[in-house]
């Protein structure tokens, strides 16, 4: 078991890393969005109540949405149980989008990352439009690893809403422009938290006592004689 979980140590890293920004004020929020600390403190505490198991689930999934981000342009991947699942409330998901190099004459990394978070935001929305049994959605958006211009994460946040048609029709309309929720394809995580254990008999040889060539009647003899020459 131990040895399954080290995967689930990588979400134990991201709730480090966002912890640590927050406490030590260095949380860098990007000009047309606010830093909220509420919600980051809210997302941070989602990813904390995340037992062992369901860490190393998360874990698998981050990794595998890492590798898979290096081949292409943006990767998404969300993380959510069964609506019958008594763990169905919270949602998570990573976002990976690169860093092109034709995006360092449109703006650089800053609007790379405005545009990155945008796109997060309207992935919460989406997830929260579309599943309505969902009461939050906790996003991470970053690079893909190996790119060679660094890498900052990203946390959102977001609640489910009494939207009005119109809200929800506008939150439809993003996905689309975006390309966001388009195309999800819904696989089941099959794990197990305790590894199969083999039932081991071993057959021990019987011991017996060796056989008392004497009776009880004999031996109480024997030791009545013995008796009478000690006296």
């Amino acid at each position: 078991k131990k040895h399954e979980d080290e995967i689930s140590y990588v979400w134990d890293m991201l709730i480090e890393g966002f912890t640590t920004h927050m406490l030590d004020g260095t949380s860098i929020t990007i000009d047309d969005f606010k830093f909220d600390l509420r919600k980051s403190e809210l997302g941070v505490r989602q990813m904390a109540l995340q037992q062992r198991f369901s860490r190393r689930a998360h874990g698998q999934a981050v990794m595998g949405a890492l590798e898979k981000g290096k081949n292409t342009d943006r990767f998404f991947r969300i993380m959510m149980a069964h609506p019958e699942s008594k763990d169905n409330e919270t949602a998570f998901f990573i976002q990976t989008l690169k860093y092109l190099d034709w995006m360092q004459g449109k703006g650089g990394y800053e609007q790379y990352r405005r545009k990155r978070t945008e796109s997060a935001i309207v992935y919460a929305k989406g997830i929260l439009e579309r599943y309505p049994h969902v009461k939050r959605v906790v996003g991470i958006s970053r690079e893909p690893p190996d790119q060679g211009h660094g890498v900052s994460e990203d946390l959102v946040y977001a609640e489910q809403g009494e939207w009005s048609d119109e809200e929800r029709q506008a939150i439809r309309n993003d996905c689309k422009i975006l390309r966001v929720l388009q195309d999800v394809k819904e696989r089941a995580w099959n794990g197990q938290e305790f590894p199969d254990v083999e039932s081991i008999t071993i057959k021990l040889p019987t011991y017996r006592r060796p056989s008392d060539p004497m009776n009880r009647q004999q031996r109480r003899a024997m030791e009545s004689k013995s008796r009478t020459k000690s006296k």
